[in-house]
């Protein structure tokens, strides 16, 4: 059975300087970046649309092939969205096993790639009891446990950790939409001057976008809308700062 490996504890994070105040936009170059954003939103609607008449094209043509309905294949792509946000809450005994079996042959100069550690180890894993497996999954747990979580804490890591999961949630929403009936909108924006990006909308559809001015009684320009809401945000959602 394989002896317990301790996995070295990652190094802590290096403490950063705090970001200087980023200097004030010019009109022009305010202008201009209001300019960039409604061109990169008709662009990603444009691909956004174009996706879904793609989505419901193949499942068409799912339907005709496997004589099924293409409500069946359009559930289970847009179910597939749910998962997304779910991790994989059950260990593996077997990828407990290869984690510390690959552990113990790094700590003797030795590094194999997967599938060279499954030709060669397969069989001792195999040879394991039930107990032996479980004791195994347990200590993987401890392992997993005991190390420390860091951060993402660049710029550019953050930026991507935000656009990945705002994909993940536009996805959700289309597939709701879709299964229930709903219609929304979200918008997402930074809460501090450690790092910039763009306001990130958006609504389950354009109708619902151009219905705002009527529904605030004024004027509604998004980009400035998410803007104001950046500066707000930026202050500690404080309605009383300036």
């Amino acid at each position: 059975m394989p002896s317990t490996v301790t996995l070295a504890a990652l190094t802590q994070p290096r403490n950063r300087a705090p970001a200087l105040p980023r200097a004030p936009l010019t009109a022009a170059e305010r202008k201009d970046k209001k300019q960039s954003s409604e061109d990169q939103k008709e662009a990603m609607d444009a691909e956004v649309a174009q996706w879904h008449s793609d989505t419901h094209t193949k499942a068409d043509e799912l339907g005709l092939r496997f004589n099924k309905k293409p409500r069946y294949f359009l559930d289970i792509f847009f179910q597939a969205g749910a998962r997304m946000v779910h991790g994989q809450e059950k260990i593996n005994a077997y990828n407990a096993f290869k984690s510390e079996k690959a552990a113990q042959l790094r700590e003797d100069g030795r590094v194999l790639k997967p599938t060279e550690l499954h030709e060669e180890y397969y069989a001792e894993y195999e040879a394991m009891t039930e107990e032996e497996k479980n004791v195994l999954v347990k200590r993987f747990e401890g392992v997993k446990a005991a190390a420390p979580k860091l951060r993402r804490d660049t710029p550019r890591a953050r930026i991507r950790d935000v656009s990945n999961t705002c994909k993940n949630i536009q996805m959700l929403m289309y597939a709701l939409s879709y299964r229930v009936g709903i219609e929304g909108f979200f918008c997402v924006v930074p809460n501090s001057t450690d790092f910039h990006m763009n306001p990130q909308w958006y609504f389950t559809s354009q109708e619902l976008e151009r219905y705002m001015p009527i529904a605030v009684r004024r004027k509604w320009d998004t980009v400035d809308v998410g803007t104001r809401i950046e500066a707000f945000a930026v202050a500690g959602c404080d309605t009383m700062r300036k």
